[in-house]
């Protein structure tokens, strides 16, 4: 009994290890027959390696010292946790959190209320011609750079250099007023993003119903299945993304409207780091306080994901590309839906007005003409300095995207969190300034060309968008004995060379439109790039011989604007609700 039990022990040794050795012989074989995916990937890993991850090694060493800019990194000593005590123990940190969450959580809403609003107005309207025009219009004001589009609202607002109204008072000096006129003003330059999402979402509804041929009884039937719930789900999780930057703000929007009289009400913690960091040169409190939004932000960014990819990603990308698959039978609706979206965008159009043509047909009293304040040397020099960087991002994106469509990938979970956690580390932080300072690269180009490499959700963007319609054409060419590089050429590259385009042209439009990367790296003014330049005239008029608020100003912004509305207008096609979720982590 005793031997047979023995033998029986060896034999189910013998069995599992054949079993073990070819589990593990297939691991092997599916990293040999994918061995293009990870060869790919590598150029791209690197630079991540030297841009993101070795600043990140700073990030999380610098909260614990107490930073000394002259001793650098290694010779500062070691403080342990007193940078987050100094900082938790802050009498104004508690208040900065809280303007931070009650800002963003009242933003998010008050977009997702909107988004739905105009998104089913624009539904109803019958002309598919003027349902593309409208959201259009509504898509311009995301186009102009914060702070211009922050400029004009301030001056439509001034009670003595308004156009189109009268006030008492300047009312963004009020801090009872200033959080509602922050977030409407956050929600009508944002909102043309989850407007078209929904729409899009809108329209994959009927042209499902479409194909099928139930779209008479359907529409007929239903209004909330065909239209609501679409939009209801495609905005449920625009906000949820939303959620993933619980802790973060527009910095360069909220930096132009807030000043002291409402900092009890208006700072928050993108502001306060960036001026106890950059400003007041306490290093170590500013890297404790970024750690600490980034650790909260990695755990909601991961939460977002799973929820996003396991119950809305049908409704985010979907075969509807444009709102012209929507269809509309009710005249009484049509006009319903016209009115309301009218209505919004006379209000959304305001500083546009104040931009585009106000400052045109004032005449101006600055004896600086605009010609004069326009350097063509910044203008040209920063066209190409972001065009080199967008054609690295795009192969970036591009090879890092593909092994994404791999959904047997060995490694690919862990490759996912990967990208994901450098995701959410963001740019222009204390610790890649410090990493730039250690390179010897601050007052030079490069910061602006190197980290303009970067946008990691495009990654995760252009993989969607062809696993969502093409992951059968690639499951296919498999099975037909197509090798790997013969997909990415023939198969990947020609399905989304057009979204990858159309990524590039936002990433192109963010890094011109951003004055911070420019604001950090670079002291010298003739370095400044055009809206860095803006931002410093804006504030500083009058040492230029300007008066402020005169038109010249505002003539400057229009034409700093102007490359990033026409780039929207030519690539309008291509600029779908798809390519637009890369923005949302930006909002």
């Amino acid at each position: 009994m005793e031997h047979n039990s023995v033998e029986h022990r060896e034999g189910i040794h013998t069995e599992s290890r054949p079993k073990q050795t070819r589990s593990l012989e297939g691991w092997f074989s599916l990293i040999w027959k994918y061995k293009l995916h990870y060869l790919i990937a590598l150029p791209a890993l690197l630079l991540i390696l030297i841009f993101k991850l070795i600043p990140f090694f700073k990030a999380i060493y610098i909260p614990f010292i107490e930073y000394e800019i002259f001793r650098g990194i290694a010779n500062s000593p070691w403080v342990g946790l007193d940078n987050f005590r100094q900082l938790f123990k802050a009498p104004e940190f508690r208040h900065i959190l809280a303007n931070t969450l009650i800002i963003k959580i009242t933003y998010i809403i008050a977009c997702g209320f909107t988004a739905l609003l105009i998104s089913l107005a624009i539904s109803g309207i019958q002309s598919r011609k003027l349902r593309s025009a409208l959201s259009t219009l509504i898509l311009i004001p995301y186009f102009v750079p914060a702070v211009i589009f922050a400029y004009a609202v301030m001056f439509l607002l001034s009670p003595s250099q308004s156009p189109l109204f009268t006030f008492d008072t300047f009312i963004l000096s009020e801090p009872s007023l200033f959080r509602p006129l922050l977030v409407a003003v956050e929600v009508i330059k944002t909102s043309g993003i989850p407007v078209l999402i929904a729409l899009a979402a809108i329209g994959a509804r009927h042209a499902a119903l479409t194909r099928d041929g139930n779209y008479l009884m359907e529409s007929n039937a239903n209004f909330s299945r065909m239209n609501l719930i679409p939009a209801l789900r495609a905005i449920s999780a625009f906000m949820l993304l939303q959620f993933s930057t619980i802790l973060s703000t527009d910095l360069e929007l909220i930096s132009t409207l807030v000043n002291p009289l409402v900092f009890q009400t208006g700072d928050t913690l993108n502001t306060y780091m960036f001026r106890i960091g950059f400003m007041n040169a306490q290093f170590s409190v500013a890297g404790a306080l970024w750690l600490l939004q980034f650790i909260v932000q990695l755990l909601f960014t991961l939460l977002a994901y799973l929820l996003v990819r396991g119950f809305f990603f049908h409704d985010l990308f979907s075969t509807s590309k444009d709102v012209s698959d929507i269809h509309v039978r009710n005249k009484s609706g049509s006009f319903i839906g016209t009115l309301i979206t009218m209505v919004y965008l006379l209000v959304a159009l305001l500083p546009l007005y104040v931009l585009f043509i106000h400052p045109f047909i004032t005449s101006s009293t600055s004896e600086v003409n605009l010609w004069e304040l326009v350097s063509v040397k910044s203008f040209v020099l920063y066209v190409w300095i972001a065009l080199a960087a967008v054609i690295i991002h795009l192969g970036i994106t591009l090879t890092l995207a593909f092994p994404l469509t791999v959904k047997n990938l060995p490694g690919r979970s862990i490759y996912k969190a990967f990208l994901l956690f450098i995701l959410v580390m963001g740019a222009g932080s204390i610790h890649e300034y410090i990493f730039v300072k250690d390179m010897g690269m601050v007052n030079t180009y490069f910061p602006h060309l190197f980290f303009g490499f970067f946008s990691i959700i495009n990654i995760f963007v252009l993989k969607s968008i062809f696993n969502s319609k093409y992951a059968d054409l690639k499951e296919q060419a498999s099975q037909n004995g197509r090798g790997e590089l013969h997909a990415f050429f023939t198969l990947f590259i020609p399905k989304i060379w057009k979204p990858l385009i159309a990524l590039g042209v936002l990433q192109w439009v963010f890094m011109w439109n951003s004055y911070y990367t420019s604001m950090i790296y670079t002291s010298n003014p003739d370095q400044f790039s055009p809206i860095l330049f803006f931002r410093t005239l804006s504030t500083s008029a009058d040492s230029m011989g300007i008066p402020p608020g005169d038109p010249v100003i505002m003539q400057l912004g229009a034409l700093i604007s102007l490359p990033s509305i026409l780039l929207l207008l030519i690539f309008r096609k291509w600029i779908t609700s798809e390519v637009l979720i890369g923005q949302i982590r930006k909002l």
